[in-house]
């Protein structure tokens, strides 16, 4: 097991199980030297040393002690940490990536928009492979794409594209770059929406302070 997977365990007391794919992508992130780790003690990898290479996802554990401050609560409740472990960042704005275990207890690959930047609160991949794809496309920020139906060029992204990273979702898992996410990102859905049709926005919904 990766060290970077291993404080994400650490951090997690819920029965939230990475799928292999995403446990894949640790090994393949630590094999390769994306690791850093700063004075907080925790570990943060990405695809690249190089930061200008897309999505801007930081691969860490260090936001999950402080998830109940997203949700406007004192302490993380017992059916936030039964079902949700935030396992990154996205972009430069607090947003965060994590594993939602829904209603069917099917792992779900959510994002939860910092609320001062992205408001992008919905599931973005249904399974881990729809994840990775979802990376292969080079969006600079996830949670800024206001149309899903785009690929990054036409968003006013130019993707800087890491043939290293693309190179290994094809002869690991036969994964190929998608034009856009379209068929990955089914049901956006922006936080405290009352008309979300998404399941995790409507979840969410349920677990702030004042709902």
């Amino acid at each position: 097991m990766s060290a970077l997977l291993k404080q994400l365990h650490a951090m997690s007391i819920n029965k939230v199980q990475p799928p292999d794919e995403l446990l894949a992508l640790y090994n393949w992130i630590e094999e390769n030297g994306f690791i850093e780790e700063y004075n907080d003690g925790f570990l943060y990898g990405r695809i690249s040393h190089d930061w200008e290479y897309t999505p801007d996802i930081t691969f860490t554990a260090s936001y999950q002690e402080s998830i109940h401050h997203w949700f406007d609560l004192p302490t993380v409740t017992e059916e936030i940490a039964s079902r949700l472990v935030i396992f990154a960042s996205s972009g430069m704005d607090g947003s965060m990536l994590g594993l939602w275990l829904d209603d069917d207890k099917q792992v779900r690959f959510v994002h939860l928009g910092s609320g001062s930047g992205s408001m992008l609160c919905c599931i973005i991949a249904d399974n881990a492979r729809d994840f990775l794809s979802l990376l292969a496309i080079g969006y600079a920020e996830v949670g800024d794409v206001y149309d899903f139906s785009l690929p990054p060029a036409e968003l006013g992204d130019k993707p800087k594209l890491n043939t290293l990273f693309l190179d290994w979702l094809k002869r690991e898992f036969y994964i190929t770059r998608p034009r856009n996410a379209s068929l990955i990102v089914k049901r956006p859905a922006e936080i405290g929406s009352k008309i979300a049709k998404d399941p995790f926005c409507q979840w969410c919904n349920k677990q702030f302070k004042n709902t």
